[in-house]
């Protein structure tokens, strides 16, 4: 399996795990002003309403995510175990700012030209690296507008790490598999949530990964790294090309 078909199973596997914490989300691409090039990539955007809930899956969200009372804008950077534990310095070099403004002009929430700029400062400063400095929470900024308390978070995942190794705070794989099985394995029948259906309607990016969690579940054999979620990817599409 390549770096890069590695690098999709993680980004799904995370937009899996927003999904199911109730989260939108999409990527994002910040275009630049110069010709023909962009600015940034955003691995994944997501956002999460207020009034969520999911009541007959059993679940609302992960208490890891500690959410908040308003909108929740979670601009998510997804590392594999090789890459260092920090942002992309598009985020928060050179024209960092310009990018920050971009993301926040698309999600629509701001009206205000001069709030919108005064968060991108905020944004671009708030994910710089520092050394060491083993972060406990989250990064956080909060902000309101027209539809009320938004809060904006960078979040770095890391779905090949299981450990988080005394680094500032992310999600590592033990986080995203615990509740991705919580929710797709559960110990006991949901009455009201059916866990036999067409995988299909999850979308073309997450029903493989869905259907493999729910294989894994009929054998009660949770999946202990992701390099056994790779190694089934790989069945899967040996098994496609021979047929």
């Amino acid at each position: 399996m390549t770096n890069k078909e590695k690098s999709i199973i993680q980004e799904n596997l995370v937009k899996l795990y927003l999904r199911l914490n109730g989260y939108f989300t999409t990527g994002f691409i910040v275009h630049s002003q110069k010709p023909y090039k962009i600015q940034s990539e955003i691995d994944i955007l997501a956002v999460r309403f207020p009034f969520h809930i999911q009541n007959d899956t059993g679940h609302n969200s992960s208490p890891t995510l500690k959410l908040t009372d308003g909108i929740d804008i979670i601009i998510a950077e997804v590392k594999s175990h090789g890459q260092s534990l920090k942002f992309n310095k598009s985020l928060y070099e050179n024209h960092s700012n310009e990018s920050w403004t971009k993301i926040l002009n698309w999600t629509g929430l701001f009206k205000n030209p001069a709030q919108i700029n005064e968060l991108s400062i905020k944004l671009q400063n708030i994910v710089k690296p520092v050394a060491n400095s083993q972060l406990k929470d989250f990064r956080s900024i909060i902000a309101t507008s027209e539809f009320g308390k938004i809060s904006i978070r960078p979040i770095l995942f890391s779905p090949e790490r299981i450990n988080p190794n005394n680094a500032d705070k992310f999600i590592n794989w033990t986080e995203i598999n615990d509740f991705i099985w919580y929710c797709l394995a559960p110990i006991s029948i949901r009455e009201l949530c059916a866990t036999t259906y067409d995988f299909t309607a999850w979308g073309e990016n997450l029903n493989g990964i869905v259907k493999l969690y729910k294989d894994r579940a009929k054998k009660n054999d949770k999946y202990k790294n992701i390099e056994e979620l790779y190694n089934e990817f790989e069945i899967l599409k040996a098994a496609a090309n021979n047929a």
